[in-house]
Protein backbone atom coordinates (compact mmCIF):
# COMPACT_ATOMS: atom_id res chain seq x y z
CA UNK A 1 0.00 0.00 0.00
CA UNK A 2 3.60 2.16 0.78
CA UNK A 3 3.26 2.70 -3.29
CA UNK A 4 -0.42 3.72 -4.10
CA UNK A 5 -0.54 5.94 -1.32
CA UNK A 6 3.22 7.94 -2.42
CA UNK A 7 3.58 7.29 -5.72
CA UNK A 8 6.65 7.53 -7.96
CA UNK A 9 8.37 9.04 -4.46
CA UNK A 10 8.05 5.04 -3.05
CA UNK A 11 10.63 3.91 -5.41
CA UNK A 12 13.38 5.88 -3.89
CA UNK A 13 11.63 5.05 -0.35
CA UNK A 14 11.75 1.42 -0.40
CA UNK A 15 15.21 1.52 -1.59
CA UNK A 16 15.91 2.06 2.12
CA UNK A 17 18.80 4.58 1.28
CA UNK A 18 16.54 7.37 2.58
CA UNK A 19 14.00 7.58 4.66
CA UNK A 20 10.64 9.29 5.02
CA UNK A 21 7.71 10.69 7.27
CA UNK A 22 4.48 10.91 6.63
CA UNK A 23 1.71 13.98 8.04
CA UNK A 24 -2.00 14.24 8.27
CA UNK A 25 -2.95 18.04 7.81
CA UNK A 26 -4.35 18.72 10.79
CA UNK A 27 -6.90 21.64 9.01
CA UNK A 28 -9.73 19.58 7.80
CA UNK A 29 -10.61 17.36 11.05
CA UNK A 30 -13.54 19.25 12.71
CA UNK A 31 -15.28 16.42 14.81
CA UNK A 32 -14.25 13.66 17.16
CA UNK A 33 -15.87 10.35 17.95
CA UNK A 34 -17.04 12.29 21.25
CA UNK A 35 -19.22 14.36 19.28
CA UNK A 36 -21.37 11.77 17.98
CA UNK A 37 -24.71 11.64 19.53
CA UNK A 38 -25.93 7.94 19.97
CA UNK A 39 -28.57 6.51 18.40
CA UNK A 40 -31.08 3.70 20.36
CA UNK A 41 -31.46 2.30 16.40
CA UNK A 42 -28.03 1.99 14.55
CA UNK A 43 -28.74 2.71 10.50
CA UNK A 44 -27.76 -0.92 8.61
CA UNK A 45 -26.38 0.45 5.74
CA UNK A 46 -25.15 -0.73 2.54
CA UNK A 47 -20.94 0.17 2.09
CA UNK A 48 -19.82 1.00 -1.71
CA UNK A 49 -16.54 2.50 -2.12
CA UNK A 50 -14.22 3.80 -4.68
CA UNK A 51 -10.55 5.01 -4.68
CA UNK A 52 -9.22 7.52 -7.76
CA UNK A 53 -6.04 8.83 -8.48
CA UNK A 54 -6.56 12.05 -10.50
CA UNK A 55 -10.27 10.93 -11.60
CA UNK A 56 -9.17 7.39 -12.59
CA UNK A 57 -10.21 4.55 -10.82
CA UNK A 58 -7.33 2.37 -8.78
CA UNK A 59 -8.89 -0.62 -7.94
CA UNK A 60 -5.92 -1.89 -6.19
CA UNK A 61 -6.52 0.25 -3.41
CA UNK A 62 -10.04 -0.37 -2.84
CA UNK A 63 -9.89 -2.98 -0.23
CA UNK A 64 -7.95 -0.76 2.06
CA UNK A 65 -10.46 1.85 1.39
CA UNK A 66 -13.39 -0.29 2.70
CA UNK A 67 -11.89 -1.36 5.63
CA UNK A 68 -11.19 2.12 6.69
CA UNK A 69 -14.66 3.20 5.60
CA UNK A 70 -16.24 0.30 7.77
CA UNK A 71 -14.23 0.10 10.38
CA UNK A 72 -14.88 3.72 11.20
CA UNK A 73 -18.62 3.78 10.82
CA UNK A 74 -18.59 0.66 13.22
CA UNK A 75 -16.74 2.72 15.74
CA UNK A 76 -19.26 5.77 15.16
CA UNK A 77 -22.38 3.58 16.83
CA UNK A 78 -24.28 5.16 14.44
CA UNK A 79 -23.82 2.83 10.98
CA UNK A 80 -23.28 -0.41 10.34
CA UNK A 81 -22.17 -1.58 7.31
CA UNK A 82 -24.61 -4.46 5.78
CA UNK A 83 -25.18 -6.18 2.51
CA UNK A 84 -28.99 -6.35 2.96
CA UNK A 85 -30.25 -2.95 3.30
CA UNK A 86 -32.24 -0.24 1.48
CA UNK A 87 -30.05 2.65 2.36
CA UNK A 88 -26.35 2.81 0.55
CA UNK A 89 -23.18 5.03 1.24
CA UNK A 90 -20.58 5.26 -1.14
CA UNK A 91 -17.55 6.87 -0.28
CA UNK A 92 -15.73 8.25 -3.69
CA UNK A 93 -11.53 9.29 -2.64
CA UNK A 94 -9.82 10.90 -5.62
CA UNK A 95 -5.80 10.86 -4.70
CA UNK A 96 -5.02 14.38 -6.65
CA UNK A 97 -1.14 13.64 -7.02
CA UNK A 98 1.03 15.70 -9.85
CA UNK A 99 2.89 12.31 -10.15
CA UNK A 100 5.32 14.52 -11.83
CA UNK A 101 6.74 16.88 -9.64
CA UNK A 102 7.02 14.09 -7.12
CA UNK A 103 9.24 12.27 -9.23
CA UNK A 104 11.40 15.77 -9.82
CA UNK A 105 11.36 16.20 -6.04
CA UNK A 106 12.50 12.61 -5.44
CA UNK A 107 15.23 12.91 -7.89
CA UNK A 108 16.20 15.14 -6.30
CA UNK A 109 16.57 14.73 -3.03
CA UNK A 110 17.84 10.97 -4.29
CA UNK A 111 20.98 12.76 -6.06
CA UNK A 112 21.82 14.12 -2.61
CA UNK A 113 21.02 11.24 -0.71
CA UNK A 114 18.55 12.81 1.50
CA UNK A 115 20.98 15.46 2.33
CA UNK A 116 18.80 18.22 0.14
CA UNK A 117 15.25 17.03 1.80
CA UNK A 118 11.95 17.31 -0.13
CA UNK A 119 8.30 17.05 0.51
CA UNK A 120 5.21 16.10 -1.61
CA UNK A 121 1.74 17.20 -0.62
CA UNK A 122 -0.80 14.25 -1.72
CA UNK A 123 -4.42 16.24 -2.13
CA UNK A 124 -7.63 14.18 -1.60
CA UNK A 125 -10.91 15.37 -2.56
CA UNK A 126 -13.63 12.90 -0.56
CA UNK A 127 -17.45 12.35 -1.80
CA UNK A 128 -20.21 10.91 0.50
CA UNK A 129 -23.39 10.17 -1.11
CA UNK A 130 -25.73 8.74 0.71
CA UNK A 131 -29.31 6.99 -0.54
CA UNK A 132 -32.37 6.35 1.84
CA UNK A 133 -34.92 3.82 1.63
CA UNK A 134 -37.06 6.44 -0.70
CA UNK A 135 -33.95 6.92 -3.22
CA UNK A 136 -33.29 10.34 -2.31
CA UNK A 137 -29.63 10.69 -2.77
CA UNK A 138 -27.38 13.70 -0.22
CA UNK A 139 -24.06 14.47 -1.95
CA UNK A 140 -21.41 16.05 0.41
CA UNK A 141 -17.97 16.92 -0.69
CA UNK A 142 -15.20 17.13 1.82
CA UNK A 143 -11.34 17.63 1.07
CA UNK A 144 -7.99 16.36 3.15
CA UNK A 145 -4.14 16.39 2.65
CA UNK A 146 -1.51 14.39 3.79
CA UNK A 147 2.43 15.19 3.62
CA UNK A 148 5.40 13.27 3.17
CA UNK A 149 9.06 14.56 3.48
CA UNK A 150 12.20 12.67 2.40
CA UNK A 151 15.45 13.03 3.49
CA UNK A 152 16.21 15.57 5.36
CA UNK A 153 13.29 17.68 5.56
CA UNK A 154 11.64 19.64 8.49
CA UNK A 155 8.38 18.73 9.46
CA UNK A 156 5.56 20.84 7.79
CA UNK A 157 3.84 21.36 11.54
CA UNK A 158 4.28 21.34 14.91
CA UNK A 159 2.73 18.73 17.79
CA UNK A 160 1.66 16.24 14.97
CA UNK A 161 2.90 12.97 14.88
CA UNK A 162 4.52 11.22 11.86
CA UNK A 163 3.53 7.86 10.52
CA UNK A 164 3.19 5.83 7.68
CA UNK A 165 1.13 6.33 4.22
CA UNK A 166 -1.27 3.69 5.01
CA UNK A 167 -2.13 4.89 8.50
CA UNK A 168 -2.10 8.20 7.17
CA UNK A 169 -4.38 7.57 4.75
CA UNK A 170 -6.98 5.37 7.41
CA UNK A 171 -6.09 8.53 9.82
CA UNK A 172 -7.93 10.92 6.85
CA UNK A 173 -10.67 8.34 5.91
CA UNK A 174 -11.68 8.36 9.38
CA UNK A 175 -11.84 11.81 9.61
CA UNK A 176 -13.70 12.95 6.92
CA UNK A 177 -16.62 10.18 7.60
CA UNK A 178 -16.65 11.71 11.39
CA UNK A 179 -16.80 15.17 9.89
CA UNK A 180 -19.81 13.59 7.39
CA UNK A 181 -22.39 11.90 10.81
CA UNK A 182 -21.74 15.21 12.59
CA UNK A 183 -22.85 17.41 10.34
CA UNK A 184 -25.68 15.28 9.30
CA UNK A 185 -26.61 14.89 12.78
CA UNK A 186 -26.33 18.91 13.43
CA UNK A 187 -29.12 18.64 10.30
CA UNK A 188 -31.25 16.30 12.37
CA UNK A 189 -30.10 13.57 10.56
CA UNK A 190 -28.96 9.67 11.24
CA UNK A 191 -30.37 10.73 15.06
CA UNK A 192 -33.90 9.02 15.23
CA UNK A 193 -34.05 6.00 16.86
CA UNK A 194 -36.17 3.94 13.97
CA UNK A 195 -34.03 4.13 11.02
CA UNK A 196 -37.06 2.81 9.06
CA UNK A 197 -38.58 6.28 9.61
CA UNK A 198 -34.97 8.31 8.35
CA UNK A 199 -35.51 10.58 5.44
CA UNK A 200 -33.60 13.39 4.12
CA UNK A 201 -34.82 17.11 5.24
Amino acid sequence: MKKIFLGVVATLVLSGCISSKTYVDPSFAKASYDDIKPVVSKYNTNVMVEFQRNGDPLPAADNELRGHVERTLRASGVVIPSGDSSFTLKVTVNNLADLGDAAAKGFGTGLTFGAAGSMVTDYYEINIEYTNSNGEILNKSYKHALHTTVGNKEAPFEDVVPTTPAAAFGTIVEQVLLNFIVEMQQNNLLTKSDSNHWQFI
